[in-house]
């Protein structure tokens, strides 16, 4: 079998294990002992700073993955978060991601609304779990992009800097 075949054939079947893979994650997330929330109090915590985005990743048979910019908006800092335990249990620094050429960090971090606020608001307006969440660009402020599972299935829920919920159905 030559390398580009078996490559191919790699790539082939993780697009078919994708959808079935995340809702693995999605099920695992609903089911974390510690919720979104938590995770994310726990990062911004350990960073003293204010989280960016955070989803749950199946690797290492499980974890929150929650990134934390500093309190100066200088640095951006990956927490791994144990999802029985909410124990920061690793951190990877990143690279300032691509939104933040056109959003600034003191755009982010003069918000009103935060992003484990965020998520409460979205939990609450979509009656279900979050599972994922992350900051983007609304106009000249943030915003943030939420999916919340619920018994009907997952739902993108957008909150603004101000605290305005939009859910999609």
């Amino acid at each position: 079998m030559s390398l580009t075949y078996a490559l191919s054939a790699l790539a082939f079947a993780g697009v078919l294990a994708g959808p079935a893979l995340a809702a693995n994650e999605e099920e695992m997330a609903k089911n974390a002992k510690v919720s979104i929330s938590q995770a994310v109090e726990a990062a911004e915590t350990k960073a003293k700073g204010k989280a960016t985005e955070v989803e749950f990743e199946d690797d290492y048979g499980g974890r929150w993955e929650v990134k934390v910019l500093s309190p100066g908006g200088d640095t951006l800092i990956k927490y791994f978060v144990d999802p029985n335990t909410g124990e920061v249990v690793g951190e990877e620094e990143q690279t300032f991601e691509k939104y933040w050429t056109t959003l600034k960090p003191a755009d982010f971090q003069k918000a009103q609304v935060q992003l484990k606020d965020a998520i409460m608001a979205a939990e609450k307006a979509a009656m279900g779990k979050a599972t994922s969440a992350e900051v983007e660009r609304s106009g000249d402020a943030v915003a943030y992009e939420i999916d919340v599972l619920t018994d009907q299935g997952s739902k993108d829920v957008t909150v603004d800097a101000v605290g305005k919920v939009v859910v999609d159905d």
